[in-house]
């Protein structure tokens, strides 16, 4: 088990603990939306090896956390959601394309 303090908007810094038993990676942070059982972008910043707002003593230790993501249960989770945000930028792009072809369709 991993423990970390990250500052986040609140005056004091969340406290994010992370476990891996064979895998099964867990995570857990004191945040409102990881209390809550929401996507907490302090796990994932984490996990996508980024150190930014960690204040406690063991920031190397995010290295090792990140480590900990290949072969988990995670692992592929973190990976569908990469696919599913590139196909919703790219339908927002073919919004973007309708509306202006709308647009030249009437023009004022």
């Amino acid at each position: 088990m991993i423990k970390f303090l990250v500052q986040g908007s609140a005056p004091d810094p969340y406290e994010v603990v992370f476990d891996k038993k064979g895998g099964n990676l867990t995570a857990t942070c004191s945040c409102p939306a990881g209390l809550m059982g929401q996507y907490c972008k302090h796990r994932f910043r984490i996990l996508a090896g980024n150190s930014e707002g960690i204040v406690s003593e063991n920031i190397e230790d995010a290295t090792t956390v990140q480590g900990w993501l290949a072969g988990s249960d995670v692992e592929m989770a973190i990976h569908n959601l990469g696919l599913a945000e590139a196909e919703l930028d790219q339908a927002k792009k073919k919004v973007g394309a309708a509306k202006k072809a709308l647009a030249r369709a009437m023009p004022t």
